[in-house]
């Protein structure tokens, strides 16, 4: 209890923001976390199964701890100061084993360090990386699946995250979340606990079953995804994308278990085997150092000390992100008029809406197209904040999300846009249809603009930390470009959009 009232509760005070930044994500829409629920009840289960052995070790506080459990408040404190939740849970991850040595020492967590470490897998990835991660995963299991499902007789044809099935004129729709990042970051938490928490203690056990949960992970997902081309073409899109999509589902998961299962048999029975003709050195007990005694009660006053004003500066943020400022953007201005979506395709946003916001952190953003009358188009995507500042990412990260391959990316001057006023242009190539498009794209406050995200990002970190808020926008101009046509042609029309939009954006900000 003692441990519990000076050491563990005042980290659960000073880490209260970051707890519920945990938890908001494991309930996310997208799932990719939701396993992290578990992990918290098998850390116990597997502490409550080892007492008998940690129980009879006396706790001995050890200084040594603040090395990691001191790095680990620094992070909290960058996280808490600049309102970056992500890098205040990342702390988490050396504050858990921190605490650990700090309140009971080194002796009495022997043998208990792998526990520890499963903090690891309850922390959420930041968004960005989680975006990037499902892009990636999910660009190799389409493409791949697609190429084994036409080899065992499918005939389909790729046209971005659709796979058309030849002959029936319908096309299988591989959502973000059969990527397979949900499966990888499950299959490699499983991977783990069944290395650490159970079987044979040797690293010739650990280490290649922990390696082998990222291939057998996405090497399923590739097979499901080929299954579903072969249901699509056998019994039709329909099935394949209800109950064809259930049973695939669990057919991968038991395959995934089943292949871990039996690498772990195999590996343990070579283990075995060798262990009769293995000579064993006799090593004399360890005695740990246990560094010079300190009460728990003074690490206690120490943390309680620091807990509290960090719970304070997580707490305290100024006001904002509650406005829906992008929905009034003009409709008509300067010869652009915007194209209204049609009923499939607002159905289509509408379904894409809640993952849009959980990347985007805020629903204060728009995606619109508009035309001029040359019938030149412009797609605009304007995104407002406020404190969440930190969650606007670079348009490159975006883009690269669109199944699009970049070819330029650079920041050229807009002195349209304002005295010294950069741009970030972006012309990139899209897998669907071949088109070049190009990009330009422009941050900025009510006095303040420029393209560079190094510079949005210094603008924004000082007044975060003194708790000065100021809304600002992400304006995102896509234009498509006609074969042949410049890139000097393109960027004039986008700077020209830019530049009436801009004045019309920042009205919105007063």
């Amino acid at each position: 209890m003692k441990a519990f009232l000076w050491i563990f509760l005042p980290l659960l005070v000073a880490y209260t923001t970051a707890l519920q930044w945990c938890i908001d994500r494991w309930n996310a829409p997208t799932q990719y976390f939701e396993h992290c629920w578990l992990v918290p009840w098998i850390a116990a289960a597997a502490i409550w199964a080892r007492r008998r052995s940690w129980s009879v070790q006396v706790a001995n506080p050890d200084g040594r701890a603040w090395w990691m459990l001191g790095a680990a408040l620094l992070l909290h404190l960058y996280g808490a100061a600049l309102m970056i939740d992500s890098a205040s849970a990342a702390s988490m991850i050396l504050a858990v084993p921190g605490a650990a040595w700090l309140a009971f020492g080194k002796a009495r967590l022997r043998g208990m360090w792998p526990i520890l470490w499963l903090v690891l897998f309850a922390v959420p990835t930041p968004i960005y990386v989680e975006g990037r991660l499902a892009f990636v995963l999910k660009e190799f299991a389409v493409y791949a699946g697609s190429i084994l499902a036409n080899w065992l007789g499918a005939d389909v044809v790729r046209a971005g995250s659709h796979l058309q099935v030849q002959g029936t004129g319908q096309a299988l729709f591989v959502a973000d979340a059969c990527g397979g990042l949900r499966s990888l970051l499950a299959m490699v938490t499983l991977g783990y606990c069944l290395a650490f928490l159970v079987g044979i203690p040797r690293l010739s056990r650990r280490v290649p079953l922990l390696l082998a949960t990222v291939p057998i992970a996405i090497s399923a997902n590739v097979v499901r995804i080929a299954v579903l081309c072969l249901q699509a073409r056998w019994f039709g899109v329909p099935f394949a994308e209800s109950t064809g999509h259930t049973v695939a589902n669990i057919a991968e998961w038991i395959a995934d278990l089943g292949v871990l299962l039996m690498m772990d048999a195999l590996l343990t029975r070579r283990i075995e085997r060798a262990l009769p003709t293995t000579v064993a050195a006799q090593v004399a007990p360890q005695v740990l150092p246990t560094g010079r005694p300190r009460s728990l009660v003074c690490h206690g006053v120490l943390l309680w000390a620091l807990a509290l004003p960090l719970l304070l500066l997580s707490l305290y943020r100024p006001h904002g992100g509650d406005r829906q400022r992008a929905q009034h953007l003009p409709e008509e201005f300067a010869g652009w008029t915007r194209i209204e979506r049609s009923e499939r395709e607002q159905a289509e946003f509408l379904k894409a809406l809640p993952r849009w916001i959980e990347l985007l952190g805020t629903p204060d953003f728009t995606w619109q197209r508009y035309r001029d009358a040359q019938g030149f188009r412009i797609h605009l995507v304007a995104l407002f904040h406020d404190t969440n500042w930190k969650s606007v990412h670079a348009p490159r990260i975006c883009i690269e999300g669109s199944n699009m391959d970049i070819e330029l990316d650079d920041l050229v001057p807009a002195p349209e846009l304002g005295a010294g006023v950069t741009v970030s242009r972006i012309v990139a190539r899209s897998r669907e249809d071949g088109w070049r498009y190009l990009t330009l794209s422009v941050f900025g406050t009510l006095d303040w603009a420029s393209g560079s995200y190094a510079e949005f990002s210094w603008h924004h970190m000082p007044l975060a930390l003194l708790r000065r808020n100021e809304s600002g926008f992400l304006l995102r101009t896509e234009t498509p470009m006609p074969k042949g046509e410049a890139v000097e042609v393109a960027q004039r029309r986008c700077v020209e959009f830019l530049s009436a939009l801009l004045p019309k954006a920042r009205e919105l900000l007063r």
